[in-house]
């Protein structure tokens, strides 16, 4: 490749003519948080450079852990680079100079003049050179979230600009000082800060009161809507830990409008600190408010606190009387099914079942047992209202996190995993190991917990980290609750800088000063991985952020840290691997792995089966004990199951075969007619990647009939694509016209609709199945379990397709308006349809032995905007096809669709959509197939009419 001339048709493009064709790593290019992030192009830069500086005015403790993984692997290759700071305006903290020293292939200097207000990053490519200059500090806020404008440029090491910008550089690095232990002490004697103290908020009205956020005010009229429509007597609100779920609970008592409230939690310490909220929200005298526990004792008040213990005691029962309260809230209500040592009935249980409220209310962040206890089962089923510790990020509830992946010990060669002896996870080499991580990742002030896999793990960990210089405690579940007490308050008062466990802290303990977890035993659940990262998630003054680190081995269960994270809970291992390449997180919160972290767990997604049945029946009983003792449908696994809808389908063909393979003696419901439409409409409508069908449907059932215009309307008004070729093509797939023999005997050819003159009803034959009121409840699941997705992320179906989004042959041939169904075999990588308005292009970048073309050649892409085609063996320029797609010049016809590889067990059958494509080259050539046979093919090049995503493109390349 001649890179001059590659910079130059770059340059071209960026100033002169966007329609030059040029790679985009020599485009000029606009880096912001709108389209990807700055931190994804500075990682992308990093990654490919031998060297580079960095000058920016403000370094934060977040923003420089956001690289410091990539920094970690550049190190392994011998990569250096500098970083010139300042003392401008007092930003940057001496935390962060400290940290700063940290970084062992990173030198520093500061530069000391006042206005230094510079932000630019010079990266050496070896046969270039990249440069990044415009707004974008080294903080988390700007590397991720704020609107941010950087201009990315690329030149030979000739360019005047880059040598310009290079000599500047090199004359700060001269005029500023090198940073040293020294240094940072003086400064620190002189450092005031001068930015406002972050605080947890609340949310407020003008006077100062404290309103409802989004999710409270969506809890709360589900409590509403399940008090007033359901008649319901008990609820259950699931939500993360730290998101205001006890002011919640005082919202919902201010619309109750209770005679007398009875809140219950399982420790006294906590009481206070509750009463304390439910004032600040219900205001009235201090009388009207009173604690019921083994030190108090006030009966008579209005709003009581209670604890456990003392309320669920027979004598106090019979006291207050079972009528006494008109609303109970059970606090950490997941306790419910824990009883004492040698009771048969557990407190909890027994205030339940004594007092007759007209409403109980249970809050928990962890329904899902490990105990075998059913939480929902004691609150009738009754789910109220839940959001997950992701949503709550995504609405600004809890601190952000770094998680970080880190590359557990080795020892000769052997890598820790789940057999490893006592003695090699505690040998002096792994603590001093785990010392360093922790030290180079921080933070420097640390308030810890330490997550490990067994108790005397736990007990001599404490002693080597405390021997270090590192006070630590080791806590389980053999002390007593006063002594795990005393430990979070040393924890907090700073005596202790870590609590070890192994079996506690996962849930029910609040310790909002924590700023780093450490994870150094094998993720057996996606659940428990969560319900552990999520304790150091609470909001807390000047807490700008929790360092989450990861200790990765051998263990089997690595793939389930990614599947954490992934909220489609899909079985596809390609999306998995996409969560660790590419990792995607909201707001400023972020996921890196190490190098070598990553391949382990690479490795271990390859091998485990993801979709094997056992992962079917526990999501469905995990379900089952979510929504009572009613049979899950396709809707339940949707908005509350643990498994993807469409994996539901591709593994049982419908959700009454799930039914019929995990409840035991379940009736024959539905008569071969009635499944053959099932079947059908979950195969075709159900998990179809267009909701025209579905929707259409739905709209039917409500109004028995339509037309073509109500149709183009009501879409029109709520922006999902649909034109009258699109029409047509979901009346041929409703009255089954358009599919093959093969696919009518299956479904036995009997249409759903009639549409004539543009009107569209029910036939005779499917509206007399429709009276069966057993097959009906299935129709409408089915359709309701499609357009959930419509519901939830209605922006994705406003075009034909969207980028970045996946869709099966299938469905892409069904949503290009193809006449009928083709022999799929007879598509190949590529067809084209009768009339040439489109072809859609199949591309898998890596081809299997199996692959049935029989070709060595391999697609590669030359940069996110331009990749090579080839066409079906045996064509050249002058065949007919190729010829018509030749004739083309712009973009429109051409649909790029690609994936990974031929290996369907690998990556699935499904392609990411690239967007439209035109051929910029094509020359005819003669390659040799697997059996040696020279074959004649075309090799296209293709132009993406939009450059492809970064994460997306790191995921297909790398």
């Amino acid at each position: 490749m001649n890179t001059e001339h590659e910079i130059n048709q770059g340059i071209h493009f960026g100033f002169i003519d966007n329609t030059t064709q040029s790679l985009s790593p020599y485009q000029p290019a606009l880096v912001t948080n709108h389209n990807g992030s700055v931190l994804e192009t500075l990682e992308e830069e990093l990654h490919n450079s031998k060297s580079f500086t960095i000058a920016v005015a403000f370094v934060t403790l977040g923003g420089l852990l956001d690289l410091k993984s990539t920094l970690a692997d550049l190190a392994k290759h011998g990569v250096h680079g500098r970083l010139i700071t300042s003392t401008y305006l007092n930003f940057n903290n001496p935390n962060v100079f400290d940290d700063l020293l940290r970084i062992p292939n990173l030198d520093v200097r500061i530069l000391n003049k006042e206005g230094f207000h510079t932000k630019a990053y010079y990266f050496d490519h070896e046969d270039y050179k990249s440069i990044l200059i415009g707004s974008s500090n080294l903080t988390q806020n700007a590397l991720k979230k704020n609107f941010e404008w950087n201009l990315r440029i690329t030149s030979t090491e000739r360019g005047e600009i880059v040598c310009n910008i290079k000599n500047e550089l090199d004359n700060l690095w001269k005029q500023a000082t090198p940073l040293n232990t020294s240094w940072i002490n003086d400064y620190r004697q002189t450092w005031q800060p001068n930015l406002p103290i972050s605080q947890p908020k609340v949310k407020t009205n003008n006077l100062g009161k404290i309103i409802p956020n989004e999710m409270q005010e969506s809890a709360l009229n589900a409590l509403k809507h399940l008090r007033d429509e359901e008649h319901a007597k008990k609820g259950l609100v699931v939500a993360a830990t730290g998101t205001g779920k006890t002011y919640l609970a005082a919202f919902d008592v201010q619309q109750f409008k209770p005679k007398r409230l009875l809140f219950v939690v399982h420790r006294e310490q906590i009481l206070r600190k509750a009463m304390s909220s439910f004032k600040e929200i219900l205001g009235g005298p201090d009388s009207d408010y009173g604690i019921l526990s083994g030190n108090q004792k006030e009966f008579n008040a209005r709003y009581l606190f209670a604890t456990v213990n003392m309320v669920s005691k027979k004598s106090i029962c019979e006291q207050l009387g079972a009528n006494a309260f008109d609303y109970i809230i059970i606090d950490e209500a997941h306790r419910v099914g824990q009883n004492q040592a040698g009771t048969r009935e557990s407190m909890y249980q027994r205030l339940m079942n004594f007092y007759t409220p007209q409403f109980m209310l249970g809050m928990t962040a962890t329904p899902e047992r490990t105990d075998g206890t059913n939480v929902y089962e004691y609150f009738d089923y009754h789910l109220a209202y839940e959001i997950s510790l992701l949503d709550s990020l995504d609405h600004d509830l809890l601190t952000p996190f770094h998680y970080i992946g880190v590359t557990d010990y080795e020892r000769n060669g052997e890598i820790i995993d789940d057999k490893t002896s006592l003695k090699h996870l505690i040998s002096n080499e792994r603590v001093d190991y785990i010392i360093d991580k922790t030290h180079y990742y921080g933070p420097q002030d640390v308030h810890g917990l330490i997550f490990v896999s067994r108790i005397a793990e736990g007990y001599e960990l404490a002693i080597k980290l405390t021997n270090r210089g590192i006070n630590a405690q080791f806590v389980s579940a053999e002390d007593t609750v006063e002594a795990r007490e005393k430990a979070v308050r040393q924890l907090t008062d700073g005596k202790l800088k870590y609590i070890i466990t192994v079996d506690i802290f996962n849930e029910g303990v609040d310790i909002p000063i924590l700023n780093q977890i450490v994870m150094m035993r094998p993720t057996k659940s996606s659940i428990i991985f969560l319900q552990q990262l999520g304790r150091g998630l609470r909001k807390f003054k000047n807490k700008e952020y929790v360092t989450i680190l990861d200790f990765i081995g051998n263990y089997d269960e690595n793939y389930m840290i990614p599947m954490a994270f992934d909220r489609s809970h899909t079985s596809s291992k390609e999306k998995i691997r996409k969560q660790i390449i590419s990792p995607s997180i909201s707001g400023v919160s972020t996921i890196h792995f190490e190098e070598v972290a990553r391949k382990r767990i690479l490795d271990s997604v390859s091998r485990v089966r993801l979709n094997d049945m056992k992962q079917f029946k526990n999501s469905y009983q995990n379900l089952k004990n979510k929504i009572g003792r009613r049979t899950p449908m396709l809707l339940d696994f949707a908005k509350m199951g643990n498994i993807n809808v469409v994996d539901i389908i591709h593994k049982f063909g419908t959700v009454y075969d799930m039914q019929l393979k995990f409840e035991n003696n379940f009736p024959t419901l539905l008569n071969k007619e009635q499944y053959s439409f099932l079947s059908f409409i979950s195969a075709e409508i159900t998990i179809s990647q267009r909701p025209l069908e579905a929707w259409i449907l739905k709209q039917m059932l409500h109004k028995g009939g339509l037309s073509d215009k109500e149709i183009l309307s009501d879409l029109n008004s709520q922006n999902i694509f649909c034109d009258n070729e699109t029409l047509d093509s979901s009346s041929s797939v409703l009255d089954l016209s358009y599919f093959s023999k093969v696919k009518l005997k299956k479904y036995g050819d009997v249409a759903l609709i009639n549409r004539t003159n543009g009107i569209w009803k029910f036939t005779a034959e499917f509206q007399a199945i429709l009276h069966s009121p057993i097959f009906k409840r299935y129709f409408i699941d089915a359709l309701e379990a499609n357009l959930w997705r419509l519901h939830q992320n209605p922006t994705i179906y406003s075009s034909r397709f969207t980028i970045g989004e996946k869709y099966y042959r299938s469905d892409v041939i069904k949503m290009l308006n193809w006449k009928n169904e083709p022999n799929y075999l007879s598509i190949g990588g590529y067809s084209l349809r009768q009339d040439g308005r489109f072809l859609p292009v199949f591309i898998s970048l890596k081809k299997t032995e199996k692959f049935q073309n029989k070709m060595v050649y391999k697609n590669t892409f030359f940069d996110r905007s331009t990749l090579p085609w080839f066409s079906k063996s045996g064509r050249s320029t002058s065949s007919a096809t190729e010829h018509q797609i030749l004739e083309h010049k712009g973009f429109g016809m051409i649909q790029l669709f690609v994936r990974k590889s031929t290996d369907d067990k690998l990556e699935g059958t499904d392609f990411y959509y690239l967007g439209s494509a035109k051929i910029i080259g094509a020359k005819d050539i003669i390659e040799k197939n697997v059996n040696g046979k020279p074959t004649k093919l075309v090799d296209f090049t293709l132009r993406l009419e939009h450059e492809i995503d970064l994460g997306l493109y790191r995921v297909l390349t790398e």
